[in-house]
C-alpha cells in the first residue's frame, strides 16, 4: 500500500488535475461549448484514473487491518456516498469545493511562509557567518595588541623608574612656583589699594590747597573792605566759601563713586554671587550704613570737640561758630577702621537685606572706606550733606531717583534701589539724583518698623532710627532735638549751591 501511494504522489496527478481546471476557467469564455465539454470530459476521465487508484490503497488499506478493518470508517464516510450515485446534493458539491480551495489556499500559504523562513533563515546564517568572521579579526587584533602592550609597559618600566626622581623635583618646583604666586598676587592687590589710596590723598591735597587759595584771597579782601568790629561776618563767609568748594568737590565725588567705586564692588560681588539685584542691594546696603555709622561717629567727634572748647572759649564768636571752625581746619577722619568694622557688622546683622552666605563683606573694605570718608566729609559740612531715605516698595519719586535701565517703566513702586540720592540736609534739596528698579507685583511698604532694641551690639556699631522730618520740613539725624547744639547750623542765602 505504501508503494502504491508513493508512486500516487510521484505522478502528482492531482496537480495535473488542478492545472487543467485552472487553464479551462481561463478560457472557458473563449472555448466553444464542443470544447469546454471535452475538457469536461477529459477532466472526468483524469479524475477517474486518480479514483481507481485511490480505491486500490483503498482496499490495500483496509486489507492490513483484517476482516473488519477501516469497517467504521467504510460505514460511514463510503457507504452514504455510494447510495448517491457518487454525487450529493449541490449545497454540499459547494461546500465540499469550498473546504478544497480553503485549504488548497492554506497550502500555498504555508509554502510561501515556509520559502519565506528558510530564505530569512539564510539570510540569518549567512550574517552570523560574517559576525563570526569580524569577531574573530577583532580577537586576532585585541591579542596583538595586548602583546604590543605587554611590550611597551615593560619597555617603559625602566623609564618610570628614571623620571621618577625628576617627577617628584618638578612637583616641588610647581608648588615652590605657586606659593611666589600667590605673594605676587597679594602685592598686586596691596599695591592697587595703595595706588586708589594715593590717587585720593592727591584729590584731597589738591582740594586743600584749592580752598587755601580760595580762603587767603577772601580773608585779604575781608580784612580791606571790612571794618575791624566784624568779625561775625568774616567768620560766615569763611564757612560759606568752605562750604561752597568742599560740597562741589563731594558732590562730583559721590558720583564718580556711583560711576567707577560702584561697578568695582558689583564685579566683586559677582564673583561670589550670580543673583544681580541681591548684589545690587548688597550695594545700596553698604552706602546705607556707612553713613549711618559715619553720622554717629561725626556726632561723637562733634561733641568732644564741644566739650573740650567750652571751657576755654571766650572769643567774640559763638560757639558753634568756633566748632565748625575747628572741624573745618582739624576734622579729618583718622578712625577710619572702627568705623569700617562697625560697617562690616551692621551688615551681617541686617535686619532686612538677605545674601547669600558664600558672601563675605569683608571683601568690599575698600569700597567701604571709600564711602565712610565721603560720609565724615559730607557731615563736617557747615550745611551737612546727607543720603535721602529710602525703602522698598515706596512709590517711586522722579524728583529723587531715575529708573535703571532693566525697570518697567509703567510700574509705580520700587522694587529696589541701586544708589542712593544724595540731597542737603537743612533744605532737602536733591542734589544728585539716585537710582531704582521698579517692577510689577511690588506691594505697598508698611510703615517702617523701629529696629529691636534687644539685639545686642558694639557701642560704635548701635543703630538709630530713620531721620525725622523737623517742625520746618527738614531731616534732622535720629536722637538729636531741633535746636540742640548737634542739630545743623542753618547757612545763609548766598551759600545755598546749585542742584548738581
Amino acid at each position: 500500500m505504501a508503494e502504491s501511494l508513493r508512486r500516487l504522489v510521484k505522478t502528482g496527478g492531482f496537480s495535473t488535475l488542478q492545472d487543467k481546471l485552472d487553464q479551462w476557467c481561463d478560457n472557458y469564455l473563449v472555448n466553444t461549448c464542443d470544447e469546454n465539454v471535452h475538457r469536461c470530459c477529459e477532466l472526468i476521465e483524469l479524475t477517474s484514473r486518480l479514483q481507481g487508484q485511490l480505491f486500490l490503497i483503498l482496499n490495500l488499506s483496509a486489507a492490513e487491518g483484517g476482516i473488519y478493518g477501516g469497517c467504521d470508517a467504510l460505514k460511514n464516510r463510503l457507504l452514504p456516498w455510494l447510495t448517491q450515485g457518487f454525487t450529493s446534493s449541490i449545497a454540499t458539491t459547494d461546500l465540499s469545493l469550498e473546504m478544497m480551495a480553503d485549504v488548497a489556499k492554506k497550502d500555498r500559504a504555508l509554502s510561501k511562509m515556509r520559502a519565506d523562513f528558510e530564505a530569512q533563515l539564510q539570510d540569518l546564517e549567512e550574517d552570523l557567518d560574517t559576525s563570526r568572521n569580524v569577531s574573530d579579526s577583532l580577537k586576532q587584533e585585541l591579542q596583538d595588541t595586548k602583546s604590543k602592550l605587554e611590550e611597551e609597559r615593560s619597555s617603559s618600566m625602566g623609564e618610570a623608574i628614571l623620571n621618577e626622581e625628576d617627577t617628584i623635583r618638578l612637583n616641588s618646583s610647581i608648588k615652590a612656583l605657586k606659593d611666589e604666586l600667590e605673594v605676587y598676587k597679594s602685592r598686586v592687590g596691596v599695591l592697587e589699594s595703595y595706588e586708589i589710596e594715593a590717587r585720593r590723598l592727591r584729590e584731597d591735597v589738591n582740594l586743600l590747597r584749592e580752598e587755601k587759595a580760595i580762603l587767603t584771597g577772601r580773608m585779604d579782601y575781608l580784612t580791606s573792605s571790612l571794618p575791624p568790629t566784624s568779625p561775625r561776618s568774616t567768620v560766615s563767609v569763611s564757612s560759606d566759601v568752605v562750604q561752597r568748594v568742599r560740597q562741589s568737590h563731594l558732590v562730583t565725588r559721590f558720583g564718580d563713586m556711583f560711576s567707577r567705586d560702584r561697578m568695582d564692588a558689583m564685579d566683586i560681588l559677582r564673583t561670589l554671587s550670580d543673583d544681580h539685584d541681591i548684589n545690587q542691594q548688597i550695594v545700596f546696603a553698604c552706602a546705607e550704613e556707612a553713613f549711618h555709622c559715619a553720622k554717629k561717629a561725626y556726632r561723637l567727634y562733634r561733641s568732644k570737640v564741644r566739650s573740650t572748647l567750652q571751657l576755654t572759649h571766650t572769643g567774640p564768636e559763638t560757639l558753634e561758630e568756633a566748632v565748625q571752625n575747628y572741624i573745618n581746619k582739624n576734622g579729618q577722619l583718622l578712625d577710619v577702621h572702627s568705623i569700617v568694622q562697625d560697617v562690616l557688622l551692621a551688615m551681617n546683622t541686617h535686619p532686612v537685606l538677605s545674601y547669600p552666605p558664600e558672601v563675605d563683606f569683608k571683601s568690599l573694605s575698600l569700597f567701604i572706606r571709600e564711602l565712610v570718608k565721603v560720609a565724615w566729609e559730607m557731615s563736617a559740612l557747615p550745611n551737612p550733606l546727607d543720603i535721602a531715605p529710602a525703602r522698598k516698595s515706596e512709590l517711586f519719586d522722579d524728583f529723587k531717583y531715575r529708573r535703571s535701565y532693566d525697570s518697567e517703566y509703567s510700574a509705580a513702586l520700587v522694587s529696589h534701589y541701586i544708589w542712593p540720592a544724595l540731597q542737603e540736609v537743612i533744605t532737602g534739596k536733591i542734589l544728585l539724583k539716585g537710582e531704582a528698579v521698579t517692577r510689577r507685583g511690588a506691594t505697598l511698604a508698611s510703615p517702617r518698623r523701629s529696629r529691636s532694641p534687644s539685639r545686642v551690639v558694639t557701642p560704635r556699631s548701635g543703630r538709630s532710627p530713620s531721620p525725622r522730618r523737623n517742625m520746618n520740613g527738614s531731616f534732622s539725624p535720629a536722637g538729636s532735638r531741633p535746636g540742640s547744639s548737634l542739630s545743623p547750623r542753618p547757612m545763609s542765602a548766598s551759600s545755598s549751591f546749585s542742584s548738581y
